[in-house]
């Protein structure tokens, strides 16, 4: 990861790098803050799809999730067998409980979301 760090103390300034990758779950992720820039308990990235573009069932083992949806749509489904689903829009904040099966379909416009979870390191697991 090329992801530029700039510490100040104990407080950490990432700047966009070219360590841009596609996760586990499909969806392009920008690291930010980690475990890698000095985060104990939390990490926070931006995450994208492209119109129409859909993630595999996962979900992110003992972490929380809050997402807070910048620009486009998307449905998200989730529950044991993905049978419940909300569409998420441009200011919306989603918040995603440990162990939550989900997955999401990106709107016409495709979706860019900031995601903030509760552990250092990104952990997705995919599901059935």
């Amino acid at each position: 990861m090329s992801t530029a760090v700039k510490p100040t103390g104990r407080v950490a300034v990432v700047n966009r790098g070219d360590g841009d990758y596609v996760a586990a779950q499909g969806m392009k992720v920008s690291p930010r803050i980690s475990a890698a820039t000095g985060a104990d308990r939390l990490c926070a990235f931006y995450v994208s799809l492209e119109a129409g573009a859909e993630t595999a069932a996962h979900h992110h083992s003992n972490e929380e999730t809050v997402v807070l949806v910048l620009e486009g749509s998307n449905k998200l489904w989730f529950g044991d067998n993905l049978e419940e689903m909300v569409e998420v829009h441009t200011g919306d904040l989603v918040f995603i409980p440990a162990r939550c099966p989900h997955k999401v379909v990106a709107g016409p416009r495709g979706v860019t979301a900031l995601e903030i979870r509760s552990g250092a390191m990104e952990v997705t697991v995919l599901t059935p």
